[in-house]
């Protein structure tokens, strides 16, 4: 009760009288239903309420809670909201607005939200109270936890929300006053940044009523109400009328004879029902009567009537009871009767009424019943009445149409059309009559006056015309019209007229007349006419201007003479750019600059071939561009398919030009313009072969036409460019949730399609996917993409929302890039992500795992490709975006928060760049001063030893001690491309050289027990096996990979991918086979191996050496 007190006090005087009906419903309000999702065991659902207020602690006692008020219509009612803010404790966004269009029970699920937190603002304490309108059918306030975060725990700060339902239609006295005042508040505390959150109201606050609109209003205590009917004073004598209602009739007996009674009159409404409103008030009252005790005589109750005072209630409150505010009755009052049905409407279309009656049952001592015993309301209001055409008056008569004889005149009306299906008009539209029945005279035809003198010429110079007329005399009393024309013409020639002279355009200028220090040339133009007098032609026939101004160079400023690959390139002076044309096989210019070097002397650059396009793909580029403006013009055209797939196959043979490069980039863009068209889909083998060529573009031996690409045309951001665009034009084709997967021999592009609200993450690569190559199935790069990485926080938009993630791992684009500066190198593969839609930001981070290309670097680096980012040392590559988070020595992840393209920049440290290990030093240098001091020993008993087995031997060292060197010098060339390249093939050759000598050793073996050991011609086959084999296995692996897997980013080696070390294998497996051959050979003679041995041996007397076949055997 205390704190009931307090909210008395605390309201309003307007409140206070409502205050205990206000708590009445605020009570039955929160025994409501639960209104939706928020909670399920703290919410309060308001209906059928049309005002009241509450304060934030009696209905946010815990978190989370809501508050939700139905409007009973929207159509009819909108709902105005008055909070007082806290002053104190408030934490922001926990206590939130919105309004709702509708509500699913079977989802408990709002429709159609819309917010208010920013016309609330309740933690705004620059003003005291805020205001709002709402016309949707929910409007709710919910009470969450503090943002996490926020370092603020629940807040105590109390609020007081007060709330009215008012009608848009007539709405009541009560709400308009309270309105009112709430309006003045609003505009009180609003400013230009902060507007009134009350737009509009159905009250006239403050101003008069307009004087054209007081037939449909009320003006009634300083607020004017639309739309009200206006109510009538019942005069207080008994005679007297009030509107159309008739004189009150004379009183009936009582009721009753003692113990009180009723006596009744009525009276009857006169009016017409278009003026129904006038009888405001009632049909009958009553008055008590016999009111003095019953002595004696028993008390019979009877069924009365009741008394029936006048209404003299306004209509604001016949209003509200017809909303469903009805006033309590207390015990032992006269309990009234329910109410009769509602009449008939008095008009079945327009404005019409409806009436009902009920009556009061009176109880012995009791007062009279209060309120009418008839009400009235409109009925029919939607319903339009029909409204027949009627015709508009008759147009005066026409005149007669003839001057004698028989004629006649007509008049005609308009009809004015039905309307909500009335009926047409009636009758005829046009009415004739006959006129001037007198007889005409003889009829006369008409007849030609002479022709008027001719006109003068209309041309004062060169050809002209002449003219003249006659007029018809006649015809009269219906005669006939004169025949023959009524005007001639002729031509007329008075002289030629001037024409005056006009210049042609200027011819080209001529060559300059020197080409330095400066010359002249000259330009004419020729003037054509005047004639006939005419004027010449103004102005000079010739132009001068001075050329070639700069200072002439000296000779050693110019860059001589010179055929340079096969092209002759004639003398330059330094700063100009000579020009000749491409080969026959292509079309364009070669172009080669002539520059000064650092002591001022000039010399040619290199010659770059970016304007040289090879036919074949010049002719490919011409198709595309067809294509493209067929669909330009919204043309269907055949053929694109077979573009691309000769695209994909001419690309797969290489470029012979830097600008062959440039024209599959101009190409694919084209492709992707025209895969845009809505005509046009591509299929599968058109994503493939754009997929392949793309690919094509980065093969090894285009990497130098890459390199001059770059320098002096569009750099590697237009492949970057492509790829996310070739990734929406999919996204757009894609119609269900799916995956698609390319992988070719420089690049693996995976395009998945999910829903924005997914269940699982998108990881790459996939493993198990058909058609994998050796080096995407043997990478270690991972791409995750998380499943809620473009979610909206919104279930309702994420569930029907859906985005597409293109990822592309690049096998060798590092070596395009040149990212290396001294000891900093691309320390990976290349990896691309994109989404389509392009996210505005990013829910949570993408993560790639890169493996590394080098062994013993440092500070690894997460890069990412950023166009915008001008202050980065690497051009577009910046490490901002992206932190770098070591896994082991041999592979870090990266987290990056925006969508690019990533890769690891690592230092090499000292020893991975200049030092070979320890391990590899010690073992190979053991094995090479053994296998050299052999041969010193070999060489210092030559002449005891000499023979064939002792070459081979020798032979054999030989190759094994180049190998060890090539080994040791190779760990430190990696990064130089060409001195690796040769490192790994004579690698190739002296391990192969290896092999042989050891299959030569066999075969000399299987001679010597065959006895043909001695013949030359087999030495010079030990050589040829030795050295010559090798040789020739390199110099065929070499022409058919062009050095392609020579030498890789770790070791100057065969590459393990592409089939080149089976270059090396094969043949060893070959050699091994071939010694076990021989050696079985060999072992079946073995017996007369030992003789032949035996005749073979001698002895040398001299150190007591004992020599067999090259072994040194003691005596």
């Amino acid at each position: 009760m205390t704190m009931v007190s307090s909210i008395v006090r605390a309201c309003p005087p307007s409140l206070q009288l409502l205050l205990p009906f206000l708590l009445l419903l605020r009570l039955e309000g929160l025994k409501a239903a639960p209104s939706g999702p928020e909670s399920d065991t703290c919410s309060t659902l308001v209906q059928n309420r049309f005002f009241g207020f509450f304060f934030s602690s009696f209905v946010f006692p815990s978190t989370p809670c809501s508050w939700t008020l139905q409007n009973p219509d929207p159509r009819r009612y909108t709902i105005f909201i008055k909070v007082t803010k806290p002053m104190e404790d408030c934490v922001p966004r926990q206590h939130r607005t919105f309004q709702y269009d509708s509500f699913l029970e079977t989802t408990r699920t709002y429709l159609g939200m819309e917010s208010f937190d920013e016309v609330v603002k309740l933690c705004d304490v620059s003003t005291r109270m805020s205001f709002l309108e709402a016309g949707k059918q929910f409007l709710q306030i919910r009470k969450g936890p503090p943002k996490v975060g926020s370092g603020r725990g629940e807040g105590s700060g109390e609020f007081k929300v007060e709330y009215l339902v008012v009608g848009k239609r007539n709405p009541s006295m009560a709400a308009c006053q309270m309105l009112c005042q709430w309006l003045e508040d609003c505009l009180t505390y609003s400013t230009s940044s902060r507007p009134c959150g009350i737009m509009q109201t159905p009250c006239q606050c403050w101003d008069p009523p307009p004087l054209d609109k007081e037939e449909n209003g009320c003006y009634r205590d300083g607020v004017y109400l639309e739309n009200c009917l206006p109510t009538v004073k019942v005069p207080a004598s008994d005679t007297d009328t009030s509107g159309g209602w008739s004189s009150w009739g004379n009183w009936a007996e009582c009721s009753s004879e003692c113990g009180g009674g009723v006596q009744t009159r009525t009276r009857v409404c006169s009016s017409s029902p278009d003026e129904a409103y006038l009888c405001d008030g009632v049909l009958e009252e009553g008055r008590p009567c016999n009111s003095q005790p019953c002595i004696g005589k028993g008390r019979h109750g009877s069924r009365s009537q009741s008394l029936r005072s006048v209404d003299s209630r306004k209509r604001e409150d016949v209003d509200k009871s017809r909303s469903g505010q009805h006033s309590s009755q207390t015990v032992d009052s006269p309990s009234g009767e329910e109410w009769s049905p509602w009449s008939v409407c008095s008009a079945t279309c327009g404005e019409g009424w409806q009436s009902r009656t009920r009556f009061c049952v009176s109880v012995s001592y009791s007062t009279q019943c209060s309120g009418p015993l008839r009400e009235q309301r409109p009925c029919n209001n939607t319903a339009v009445c029909p409204v027949h055409g009627a015709w508009d008056e008759w147009s005066p008569w026409s005149l007669c149409s003839s001057t004698c004889g028989r004629g006649y005149r007509d008049r005609t009306r308009t009809c004015k059309p039905p309307q909500f299906g009335g009926d047409a008009c009636v009758g005829p539209e046009k009415q004739t009559k006959f006129c001037n029945i007198a007889v005409c005279p003889g009829e006369m035809d008409g007849v030609w006056n002479e022709w008027s003198a001719w006109s003068s010429c209309s041309a004062s110079c060169s050809n002209g015309t002449m003219q003249r007329t006659r007029e018809c005399n006649g015809p009269s009393y219906g005669g006939s019209e004169c025949q023959g024309e009524w005007l001639q013409t002729r031509d007329c020639f008075l002289r030629e007229c001037p024409v005056d002279g006009r210049w042609q355009p200027w011819s080209a200028w001529s060559s300059c007349t020197k080409t330095c220090g400066g010359g002249s040339q000259q330009r004419q133009r020729v003037c054509y006419g005047p004639f006939f007098g005419g004027e010449p032609c103004p102005g000079d026939r010739e132009e001068v201007r001075r050329c070639n101004e700069k200072r002439c160079p000296e000779p050693h400023e110019i860059c001589d003479e010179e055929n340079f690959s096969n092209v002759v390139w004639k003398r330059t002076p330094a700063g100009d750019t000579a020009a000749v044309r491409c080969p026959p096989n292509a079309v364009g210019l070669i172009l080669r600059r002539c520059s000064l070097d650092d002591e001022g002397i000039a010399y040619w650059e290199n010659p770059t071939y970016m304007k040289c396009i090879s036919n074949d793909y010049r002719s490919i580029q011409t198709l595309t561009r067809d294509h493209l403006s067929k669909a330009q013009r919204g043309l269907v055209g055949d053929g694109v398919s077979e573009v691309m797939t000769k695209l994909r196959v001419t690309s797969s043979d290489g470029t012979s030009y830097s600008g062959d490069l440039l024209a599959i980039v101009d190409v694919l863009k084209n492709m992707t313009e025209i895969f845009r068209r809505s005509y046009y889909s591509p299929s599968s083998a058109d994503m493939r072969n754009f997929v392949q060529s793309i690919s094509n573009l980065l093969m090894e031996e285009n990497r130098e036409r890459w390199e001059e690409a770059q320098l002096l045309g569009p750099n590697v951001k237009e492949l970057f460019r492509l790829v996310e665009d070739f990734v929406d034009v999919i996204s757009l084709r894609m119609k269900d949730f799916q995956d698609t997967y390319e992988v070719t021999d420089n690049l693996v592009l995976s395009i998945h399609k999910r829903p924005v609200a997914g269940t699982a993450d998108i990881s790459f690569p996939m493993k198990g996917w058909r058609g994998m190559v050796d080096w995407a199935r043997n990478s270690e790069d991972r791409v995750t993409v998380s499943k809620n990485i473009v979610s909206s926080g919104n279930p309702d938009e994420d569930d029907a929302s859906a985005f597409v993630t293109g990822i592309v791992l690049y096998r060798n684009l590092g070596s395009i890039l040149s990212l290396q500066r001294n000891s900093t190198v691309l320390n990976s593969k290349v990896i691309s992500v994109t989404i389509k839609p392009t996210p505005s930001s990013l829910s949570a981070p993408v993560e790639i795992e890169f493996s590394h290309l080098y062994n013993g670097t440092t500070n690894q680096t997460c890069i990412s490709w950023d166009e915008s980012d001008s202050s980065s040392l690497l051009g577009s590559w910046s490490g901002r975006a992206c932190r770098a988070v070591p896994i082991d020595s041999s592979r870090t992840r990266c987290v990056c928060d925006r969508l690019s393209t990533f890769a690891i920049l690592a230092r090499l440290s000292l020893d991975a760049t200049q030092l070979p290990s320890v391990t590899l030093i010690v073992g190979c240098g053991v094995s090479s001063l053994t296998l050299l001091l052999l041969i010193i020993i070999y060489v210092s008993v030559w002449r005891y030893i000499r023979s064939e087995r002792s070459v081979i031997l020798i032979n054999f060292c030989l190759s094994i001690i180049s190998s060890n060197a090539l080994i040791l010098i190779g760990q430190t060339q990696t990064r130089n491309k060409v001195l690796c390249t040769l490192v790994a093939a004579f690698l190739h050759f002296f391990f192969l050289s290896s092999f042989c000598w050891v299959l030569t050793e066999a075969w000399q073996s299987y001679m010597a027990v065959t006895g043909r050991l001695r013949n030359r011609i087999i030495r010079k086959r030990f050589l040829c096996l030795g050295w010559g084999l090798p040789a020739l296995v390199v110099a065929i692996s070499v022409g058919f990979t062009k050095a392609k897997g020579y030498g890789t980013v770790n070791y100057c080696w065969l590459s393990l991918e592409g089939g080149l070390l089976y270059a090396f294998v094969g043949p060893a497996a070959a050699v091994v086979l071939g010694v076990s051959v021989e050696f079985l050979c060999g072992s079946a003679t073995a017996g007369p191996y030992l003789d032949v041995c035996d005749s073979l041996c001698r002895v040398r007397l001299s150190g007591g050496i004992r020599h067999c076949d090259g072994a040194l055997y003691p005596a």
